[in-house]
């Protein structure tokens, strides 16, 4: 399990989009730091997704929807103290859909030790069945990101079990 997500970290890797790219569909959203935000951060992707035409009730919306939800659930739970509030970031160009949850609470998520379980390593686990990456970034301005990248056309890794926590 480790040995997938520390493949999946991109240590190098481009910060959450600032603003959108060109060609590229692009929402931010900054909410409140507190346990209503995770209802409004799920109901506001579920609402973007679907106006780009990301159909519901398919598996990489239903991803997406997931992922926000465990990031923002992350958010509230371990930053809310020292980052009263926390971004939301969709994006949509080159056939793939990216969000992410950023805040600004200095220290850096810990990762998934071996043999360990929760919303991240399944999160990592879900972006691998996708085809997708999930990646904990530092953020611009402080604090850090987390980001799950999907394919909108996925092509499943029958290779990479998904396991639940």
């Amino acid at each position: 399990m480790i040995g997938r997500w520390r493949r999946r970290h991109e240590p190098g890797a481009e910060p959450v989009p600032a603003q959108g790219r060109p060609g590229g569909k692009y929402y931010r959203a900054v909410l409140e730091n507190r346990p209503p935000s995770v209802a409004l951060a799920r109901r506001v992707t579920v609402t973007v997704l679907t106006g780009w035409g990301v159909r519901p009730r398919t598996g990489v919306h239903d991803a997406a929807v997931l992922a926000v939800t465990e990031l923002a659930v992350n958010a509230v739970r371990h930053a809310a103290p020292r980052s009263p509030s926390f971004d939301l970031v969709l994006a949509l160009e080159a056939g793939r859909l990216e969000v992410a949850v950023q805040d600004r609470h200095p220290d850096p998520a810990a990762l998934p030790g071996p043999g360990e379980r929760g919303g991240l390593a399944a999160l990592a686990d879900l972006a691998a069945g996708f085809g997708g990456t999930l990646a904990l970034l530092p953020a611009p301005g402080g604090g850090k990101a987390v980001r799950a990248r999907l394919p909108l056309d996925p092509t499943p890794n029958p290779s990479t079990p998904l396991e639940l926590p």
